[in-house]
């Protein structure tokens, strides 16, 4: 009897702990807004591992989510790698020449921001 239950014990931290690390990479999937006092736009959308720039440069984008890089491509650059940060529904990255925050569309983050620039 002590045997099962220390197996079924043992499972059970088994099966928490790999919950819970999967939950740790968390989705960048959606839309991203460049928000600020002078503008209210899509910046780009993430689905996967693949980005689509909808106004800039670069027309897409990989990414490595175990480097926190994005790779750019598109026909107007020559394809060059940068470096992201995501917390909180918030993109930190390089995609036009200058780090902007770009936030996820419906997450406290963006809501927050509509808010502080008075975009409706």
């Amino acid at each position: 009897m002590r045997r099962l239950i220390g197996i079924l014990l043992l499972l059970l931290s088994v099966i928490t702990s790999t919950a819970c690390s999967k939950s740790n990479q968390q989705s960048l999937d959606g839309e991203y807004y460049w928000i600020s006092s002078e503008r209210n736009e899509m910046a780009f959308t993430i689905k996967g591992d693949k980005g689509s720039i909808k106004h800039g440069e670069a027309d897409s984008f990989n990414i490595n989510k175990q480097n926190n890089t994005i790779e750019l491509t598109g026909q107007n650059i020559a394809n060059r790698t940068e470096s992201y940060s995501f917390k909180n529904g918030v993109f930190s990255v390089n995609i036009n020449g200058m780090k902007h925050e770009y936030y996820l569309k419906g997450s406290n983050a963006y809501n927050n921001a509509l808010k502080k620039y008075s975009h409706k």
